[in-house]
């Protein structure tokens, strides 16, 4: 098969993302895969022209791919996600389609869809700088997380003790030119202080869990923030959220990850194009191969799909001509 990626960076740096691209193009190549790591910079899209040439990589007209996913996650732009939608309405097989990505790199967005399902999350609030610390302090209460509406690998997240730290960081965010700029301020689950759990899934089901852990006192847990990880058991209660959250936003492959609560878990967020090394490295799993099952077998039966629609189109022509 014909594999592209989008992703923006220099795969032999060291911008997040680069471990996990070069080994899903490593993984995809060794097993008879013809990989292509394509940043949406070097598209250009044809609409209204001839349909089997509608896609131009560098101004070069090139056939479309058998599959495509995105790797952009939360730097995902209008043109990627653009790319994306045009790629499915032309019949290519889509990882994690244009509507899964636009609700994971929103966070207002996400909640909206949780909370629309019943799915717990953390009590959440949308407004806008300069932030009114009454209202926060009345609504939501202190500590407070406080979220830019994008962001990844715990940028753009920072946690309020008082009303007096909140209006600081106000004061700064307008400061920096974020006034009138949107931001969501959200419940502290005291009891995840500095930890939660990331569900990775694949294709409907939770292939490994990994509970992150802060080494420096810090409320983010993030690997890639110097946090650890550890194997956790995947439990009936957590592959119910975490698949009832990928389900709810349509997304394929996923990182859900879980506050802990006195009663069990709530959603802190979805990520479309999750990092895996943390988890390759403290849960021992295969993350490439996971994936490429799942597309193989995807795009497998979607190719089946349209062999019936094709014979059954011809069956009917072949039945309407013998009865004329």
């Amino acid at each position: 098969m014909r594999i592209w990626y989008l992703w923006e960076g220099d795969i032999n740096g060291e911008v997040p993302g680069t471990y996990e691209i070069k080994r899903l193009q490593e993984a995809g190549r060794a097993r008879g895969h013809e990989v292509e790591i394509l940043s949406p910079n070097q598209f250009k899209i044809l609409i209204g022209g001839c349909a089997d040439q509608n896609v131009f990589i560098d101004s070069k007209g090139s056939e479309r791919p058998d599959v495509i996913m995105s790797r952009m996650g939360a730097a995902s732009t209008y043109l990627s996600i653009s790319i994306i939608r045009h790629m499915w309405r032309h019949n290519v097989v889509v990882i994690n389609n244009a509507g899964a990505i636009e609700k994971a790199i929103d966070k207002l967005f996400t909640m909206q869809v949780l909370a629309e399902k019943g799915i717990s999350t953390p009590k959440t609030m949308f407004a806008k700088c300069p932030i009114d610390a009454e209202v926060v302090a009345k609504q939501i209460g202190y500590p407070v997380i406080v979220k830019t509406l994008k962001g990844t690998q715990g940028g753009g997240v920072f946690l309020c003790e008082t009303q007096d730290s909140l209006r600081d960081l106000s004061e700064i965010l307008v400061h920096q030119g974020a006034d009138n700029s949107p931001v969501l301020f959200q419940e502290f689950v005291a009891t995840s202080r500095g930890r939660d759990i990331r569900a990775f899934c694949v294709g409907g089901k939770v292939l490994a869990c990994m509970e992150r852990k802060s080494t420096d006192g810090s409320f983010k847990s993030n690997i890639t923030r110097g946090g650890v990880g550890e194997p956790v058991l995947i439990t009936p209660e957590i592959t119910k959220i975490a698949i009832d959250t990928c389900e709810a936003l349509g997304l394929e492959v996923a990182g859900i990850d879980l506050l802990f609560t006195d009663d069990g878990y709530k959603v802190c967020e979805a990520n479309s194009a999750p990092d895996f090394k943390g988890l390759e490295t403290f849960c021992k799993v295969d993350v490439p191969s996971a994936i490429y099952d799942y597309i193989e077998s995807k795009y497998a039966k979607e190719k089946q799909q349209k062999g019936n629609v094709v014979q059954a189109f011809f069956d009917r022509l072949i039945k309407g001509r013998h009865a004329a």
